[in-house]
This record gives C-alpha cells, sequence and structure tokens, in this order.
C-alpha cells in the first residue's frame, strides 16, 4: 500500500514512518502479529445501532486485540476519511486526550501517514492548540450529539456491516462534526497510501515540541506491542 510516485524512500531520501512499523513487516511474513490492545466496547454495536442479540452481544463484548494487519487497514483507512474531509490543506490533525487509546494510535498513525500535523492533547504539552477552522479533530461524541453522517459524494453511500472500532467518535472540521464510525465503514472510501516526504517535516507536537518524521519514528514504535 504504497505510493510509487513518490519513489522509494532509500533512493531519495525520504521516509514513511509508518511504511516501516507496518507495511513492510507485513510483506515480511508479519501480517498476523499482534500490536496492539483494544477495550471490550461497553455497548457493542454493529451498523451504528447497539447490538440486542443476547449471543452477539457476548461475542462482541471482550477486549480486541489487534494484528499489524489490522492496525494498517484502520489506519490506512483513516488517513483515507481524513483525505476526503479535507486533512491535505488542514492546519494539523487534533486528537482528543480523552479518545480510547487504540483510536488515538490509529490516529496518529494515519495523521503521520498522510502527513498533516498531528496534535496529540493527551501528550502535547504547552503547544496544545485549539481548534480552529483549518484544523481536523478527532474527539469522543458528546450524549445526545447528532454527528451529520453525510458529506459530499464519497460520504453519500451504504457502508459495511463490520465493527469499525472507532464507535462513538466523531471528527469535527469548519464547525461540522461527522460520525467517524459511519465513514470507517464507507466501503468507497479509499485507504491511504504511504507518502514518503523529508525527514525534517513536522510530524507530531510532543511535550512541547514539535517532532520531526525522522524523530516521530520511536513514538509510532512506543504505541505497538508487538514482542
Amino acid at each position: 500500500m504504497t505510493d510509487t510516485s513518490s519513489g522509494s524512500a532509500t533512493a531519495s531520501g525520504r521516509i514513511d514512518p509508518t511504511f516501516d512499523l507496518l507495511d513492510r513487516p507485513i510483506a515480511l511474513g508479519g501480517a498476523d502479529d499482534p500490536v496492539l490492545e483494544g477495550p471490550a466496547p461497553q455497548t457493542p454495536m454493529l451498523d451504528g445501532r447497539p447490538v440486542e442479540d443476547p449471543r452477539l452481544i457476548a461475542a462482541l463484548s471482550v477486549p480486541h486485540v489487534f494484528t499489524r494487519a489490522e492496525v494498517l487497514d484502520r489506519s490506512a483507512k483513516l488517513g483515507g476519511v481524513l483525505r476526503v474531509l479535507g486533512a491535505d490543506g488542514a492546519s494539523c490533525l487534533i486528537i482528543a486526550a480523552s479518545v480510547p487509546a487504540h483510536v488515538r494510535a490509529f490516529a496518529l498513525l494515519a495523521g503521520v501517514r498522510i502527513g498533516v500535523l498531528v496534535v496529540d492533547e493527551s501528550v502535547a504539552g504547552s503547544q496544545a492548540v485549539s481548534a480552529d477552522a483549518e484544523s481536523l479533530t478527532i474527539r469522543p461524541l458528546t450524549p445526545g450529539e447528532d454527528a451529520q453522517r453525510s458529506g459530499g459524494s464519497a460520504l453519500r453511500t451504504a457502508v459495511k456491516s463490520v465493527p469499525s472500532h472507532f464507535e462513538e467518535i466523531a471528527v469535527e472540521g469548519g464547525g461540522t462534526a461527522r460520525d467517524l464510525d459511519q465513514l470507517m465503514r464507507d466501503s468507497r472510501i479509499e485507504p491511504a497510501p504511504s507518502r514518503p516526504r523529508a525527514a525534517d517535516s513536522p510530524a507530531l507536537v510532543v511535550e512541547g515540541r514539535t517532532v520531526t518524521l525522522a524523530e516521530s519514528a520511536a513514538h509510532l514504535d512506543g504505541l505497538l506491542t508487538a514482542d
């Protein structure tokens, strides 16, 4: 899942830490490596609705261990969603401190993959910023919030009947909040390919400073728990 138009990282001096962390190990046979754990959902959902079948509730009410292939699938798909919503022109991607750890991991990987500056409020420190008209924010849906479920033509489609692992999460930009669970199950939004960039490109805001793409590799590696 690499954008070959960017050229190889070795030949051009450009890098993508998400490719080295996910795509390359998968190509070498590590697709099934368990690398991230998600919590059991408080309210199991399918198709954006709470599950009522007791057997299905029991099956879904357990922690989910994500393989490396699943992490690539979820983070690359999120990257595609963010690009549809305008991330290529966004000032930054803000990840609220209150989102679950697995959502934070997917969002960090997605943001770095597509090249938007990521501000993780849980570790940003003094450089934490407020959302503006040119930023995107990933945050929990608030109780009773009716997030928009449609937008441009790419967002008005049927969705896959599978768990997205983004239930009760919204992505907000330009004053509009959208249901990220719905968008992540939209079968017409393409996953974002790897896009190598200059190693000194700004990537993350961590502990009060902006971390370059090259420096972000260690931070991203720490998100995963591979043996």
